[in-house]
């Protein structure tokens, strides 16, 4: 579970950064370093929520009654502009 939720933030941040990208670019100006990356912290309710399905999922007779579970991921990035 911790390498998705790490591959997660990462994609998280590349995103980020494309996005500022553009939208500086739209100005005429360019991104700069990055200043500051702020993790928020992750919801208890929706980490234990995660943790007692895996349990149920793992006690489960048949493949059939898997369930996916679905990661979202959020990091706050500032960039410098040039």
């Amino acid at each position: 579970m911790q390498t998705y939720r790490k591959r997660g933030k990462i994609k998280a941040l590349r995103a980020a950064k494309e996005k500022t990208a553009y939208l500086t670019e739209s100005l005429g100006k360019q991104l700069g370093n990055v200043i500051r990356i702020v993790e928020p912290r992750e919801s208890i309710n929706n980490y234990t929520l995660s943790v007692q399905s895996n349990m149920i999922s793992s006690q489960a007779q048949s493949f059939s009654s898997f369930r996916t579970i679905k990661l979202r991921h959020s990091m706050i990035a500032r960039f410098g502009i040039k």
